[in-house]
């Protein structure tokens, strides 16, 4: 696996990682935003989790990769409903590449 290719998508759940933290505080006990915020949390964790994984070259990065792209593209999907706050504008663009790139990944494993 190409470590240019790895960067690209660390640095990539990082970006997202930093927009769904500010998303999600920033839709923190805003009445309907429940799902955007839990969304963003099960992101973070996510991307963290796999960021983690990469550095220390684990043996389940196909599954993670997975993992990451399905809470990015759910995270997508709701702030991407609310593009009339910039912040959800935002973490919806960052969560649409983060999970380009792991779908970049599974793609280069298989």
């Amino acid at each position: 696996m190409s470590s240019k290719k790895m960067d690209s998508c660390i640095e990539a759940c990082q970006i997202c990682i930093e927009a769904c933290e500010t998303c999600s505080s920033e839709n923190k006990d805003k009445a309907g935003m429940e799902k955007s915020v839990k969304l963003c949390i099960a992101c973070i964790d996510t991307c963290k989790e796999l960021i983690t994984a990469s550095k220390n070259t684990a043996s389940n990065l196909n599954e993670l990769y997975k993992k990451c792209e399905e809470a990015c593209s759910a995270c997508d999907n709701e702030c991407g409903s609310h593009t009339n706050m910039e912040h959800c504008s935002v973490c919806a663009d960052a969560c649409r590449k983060c999970a380009a790139e792991c779908k970049a990944m599974l793609t280069a494993q298989n």
